[in-house]
């Protein structure tokens, strides 16, 4: 049996779910959206085999030629049923289009775990959750922009947290930017009067903060991760639904 060609990066599948699932959530979820997610998680499974593309040869390229056409024939197949239903929502896939130019050229550069190209996936993300927000009612209104915004706060925050403990654990800017931007975010939602969110943030920071200090395997950092994901996605849709 064939082995389907996945990307180990998990946390990044759950930046790519969770934005949708929480746009989706906030319309009115139906029926279509079901292929509509499927289709977008094929596409997103898509960009590893793609993207490595531009920075492979000999057999190692066949197999990534191979799989980008396997994912991107499920995709389109997948997104058929949801075209049909809301043909618009492919506006939100041609805004990703520059956005994945800028992911080439840093893949180009094997430079993939730039700053600047991380942020550059968040707003594909954020795109994605804005498509499934957008999908059932060809709603255009406010709450469109807090499933481009909550999300990819967290994110961005999730983002400098673990390069001050990963990649740029030597770099002292990275841990005082990412305690600096959770308490931005933490005075912003008290302001807004989200203490829902607020206190998600401060959960954020507790283990930016914290964990550091600890000396912690990448499995175990991955875990906790997860959990402290699964705690914004709840406090998020406690306190916009």
């Amino acid at each position: 049996m064939m082995k389907p060609l996945i990307s180990n990066q998990y946390g990044a599948m759950v930046m790519a779910l969770l934005p949708f699932i929480y746009g989706m959530l906030l319309s009115q979820p139906i029926w279509p959206h079901l292929f509509l997610l499927l289709a977008w998680f094929s596409l997103y499974l898509m960009t590893y085999p793609f993207l490595s593309l531009f920075k492979s040869k000999g057999k190692s390229l066949e197999q990534y030629q191979k799989w980008t056409a396997i994912y991107a024939i499920a995709t389109a197949l997948l997104a058929i049923p949801a075209i049909l239903y809301n043909w618009k929502v492919l506006f939100f896939v041609l805004a990703m289009l520059p956005l994945v130019q800028v992911s080439i050229y840093y893949t180009k550069r094997k430079d993939e775990r730039n700053l600047i190209n991380d942020l550059v996936g968040i707003t594909i993300f954020a795109l994605a959750g804005m498509g499934a927000y957008y999908f059932p009612d060809r709603q255009f209104d406010h709450k469109i922009w807090w499933v481009a915004l909550h999300p990819s706060l967290f994110f961005i925050g999730t983002t400098l947290y673990i390069k001050s403990v990963m990649r740029e654990r030597k770099n002292p800017r990275y841990f005082k930017s990412a305690v600096i931007f959770h308490l931005i975010c933490i005075a912003s939602y008290l302001i807004a009067k989200q203490y829902g969110l607020a206190l998600a943030f401060l959960i954020g920071l507790a283990r930016t903060a914290y964990l550091p200090t600890r000396k912690l395997s990448i499995q175990q950092t991955g875990l906790i991760e997860f959990a402290i994901s699964a705690i914004f996605f709840i406090l998020l849709l406690t306190s916009t639904l």
